[in-house]
């Protein structure tokens, strides 16, 4: 039996990353897609000059994929991610990195990094998406 696109498109309603509005912020907006077991895709559209609210990552790694856009990407790394860095957040870094990102760059974040993305446009929006392991996936 030879599937369509059309039959494809039957099996999977909801395949586009884009649709579902996950999370809006003051200065950004995440789309997320659950359809799959093991892991989830979102999109996360950054207006000019905002940055996301910078987060943990627990129990997940994550591919981010700049789609387009000029910003900075901030990635912590803790020695002591296991046991945390209490209410001083330069306890314990082993690493911290700050890049310049533009469309087309690949960052692989790991279990335990902060992350906290910018963007540097003051007239366009930075557009990136996310690959975790759904059990990664924060509710």
């Amino acid at each position: 039996m030879v599937l369509t696109f059309i039959d494809m498109a039957k099996k999977y309603e909801n395949f586009q990353v884009g649709e579902n509005l996950w999370r809006s912020e003051n200065t950004y907006k995440v789309y997320t897609n659950t359809i799959l077991e093991k892991l989830v895709a979102s999109k996360t559209i950054i207006d000019p000059n905002g940055s996301t609210g910078g987060h943990r990552l627990i129990e997940s790694e994550v591919v981010y994929v700049f789609l387009s856009g000029v910003g900075e990407m901030e990635v912590v790394e803790y020695a002591n991610h296991e046991a945390g860095h209490g209410t001083n957040p330069s306890f314990g870094i082993e690493h911290k990195a700050e890049m310049t990102i533009t469309a087309g760059n690949i960052i692989l974040a790991e279990e335990g990094d902060y992350v906290k993305v910018k963007n540097t446009s003051k007239l366009e929006q930075l557009i990136y998406l996310r690959v975790f392991d759904s059990e990664g996936a924060r509710t």
